[in-house]
């Protein structure tokens, strides 16, 4: 009787810690929670600074052009940083790249409480800003790895709200620390957060990659690689251009709005916590509906473009919402002023959402990384401008000007999206 020789299952391809499978239930809500964990602390670790400015500015004799100053760097720096960040997170993959930026930002804020001069804080900001500019493209990267397409834009919607849910949770959390700890004490204890995410995200399970989509035989389709080039060009010059926009209007209430609460109502360190918290949390809303109504309004429209179609009919209602902003410094109700502020900030963050979900869904995993650097490169060289013009401004009482360009930038950045990044390219998608 012949015997045949078991014939031993083909070796399985190697797979790095980076694509290693894990079980699908930790690892898909490990993973959200970590990003959303990543993204409070170091919006938290940028926004002490600013609740602490009544008090550094009595015990450090800052000016307003000092302070202006060093916003200005943190922003700067970060757009900088956003020049290699996008390369670094596509060659080394997000949980490393990830890992390393959070202990490096970690690292930079606490030390915010041994400086002592406008340099020092300098120094320090843009060290900062410098490792937490590979934050948004690591977000980006793991998203658009780890989850399906039709997964991604909530996904989205969600991280975004998170920088919302940290401007709420900061001010009160500064209004408990600060009068026990003082402002070095503050900022050392909410900066050393970061170090115990770094490492969960570091040692956590992390899923596997989705399988990619099977690709068309290039044979056939011989245009088909430059017209795909060029579309990916034109949807990441569009998220871009949207970014240098809107970011500033972003950047500065994130940056200058305690100081003007401050100035126009007489709040104090431990006045602010409930109004900024009521401002950011209507953004936070904001950011869940431009994760969620774009998809949801595309379900009521034919075609295989009924999702954008959706996420361009919410980004012009969102734009249409910011026009009021500049009614801020023309009324003497805090309560109507923070609505106003509430209703901008939502709706900066409706159409922050989308924009983030378009890339997350129109542009190939591969390149996510770069393609979301570079928005975020030119939203953070918009809002370094910004704050630098801004301390100039408020000295020389020219504040409405810059209320009146928060008003009109949307309106802009949507109608110059629609013609850089038109429906009839998108109908086919990037993968």
């Amino acid at each position: 009787m012949k015997v045949e020789r078991a014939v031993p299952p083909a070796a399985a391809p190697a797979v790095g810690r980076e694509n290693a499978p894990t079980r699908p239930g930790a690892g898909r809500v490990l993973v959200p929670v970590l990003l959303i964990l990543a993204t409070l602390i170091a919006y938290a670790d940028r926004q002490v600074i600013a609740l602490l400015k009544p008090a550094l500015d009595r015990i450090l004799g800052w000016s307003a052009a000092d302070y202006g100053t060093i916003s200005a760097s943190f922003q700067l720096a970060v757009a900088v940083g956003f020049l290699g960040a996008g390369w670094l997170v596509d060659r080394l993959g997000p949980r490393l790249s990830l890992g390393l930026g959070m202990a490096g930002w970690s690292l930079c804020a606490v030390l915010h409480a041994l400086a002592r001069s406008v340099p020092q804080f300098i120094v320090l900001r843009a060290g900062l800003g410098l490792f937490e500019s590979v934050g948004t493209p690591a977000m980006m990267a793991a998203v658009s790895a780890r989850f399906r397409p039709d997964e991604r834009s909530r996904i989205v919607g969600i991280l975004n709200a998170a920088p919302n849910l940290a401007a709420m949770l900061t001010p009160l959390l500064v209004s408990l620390i600060f009068p026990a700890l003082g402002w070095r004490g503050t900022v050392a204890a909410i900066g050393a957060t970061g170090f115990l995410c770094a490492a969960a995200w570091m040692l956590g399970p992390i899923p596997g990659r989705v399988p990619p989509a099977p690709k068309p035989d290039a044979a056939h389709l011989p245009d088909r690689t430059e017209k795909k080039s060029q579309g990916m060009l034109r949807r990441t010059a569009a998220f871009a251009l949207c970014k240098l926009l809107c970011d500033p209007v972003w950047w500065f209430m994130l940056f200058w709005l305690p100081d003007l609460l401050h100035r126009r109502f007489g709040l104090g360190v431990t006045g602010l916590g409930l109004p900024i918290a009521a401002i950011y949390g209507c953004a936070g809303i904001g950011a869940l509906l431009g994760g969620y109504l774009p998809h949801r309004l595309g379900r009521l429209s034919r075609g295989t473009a009924g999702g954008e179609r959706g996420r361009r009919l919410v980004m012009g209602v969102a734009a249409a919402c910011v026009l009021p902003i500049p009614l801020v410094l023309f009324t003497h109700s805090l309560t109507a002023a923070v609505a106003l502020v509430g209703l901008a900030l939502a709706a900066h963050q409706v159409f922050a959402s989308c924009l983030f979900g378009f890339i997350a869904e129109q542009v190939p995993e591969s390149h996510v990384g770069r393609a979301a650097s570079a928005g975020a490169f030119c939203g953070n060289l918009g809002g370094a401008l910004m704050l630098h013009v801004v301390g100039g401004v408020i000295a020389s009482g020219g504040l409405l000007s810059v209320f009146f360009y928060c008003a009109a930038a949307y309106l802009v950045a949507w109608c110059l999206f629609a013609l850089l990044a038109p429906l009839r390219l998108l109908t086919d998608g990037p993968r």
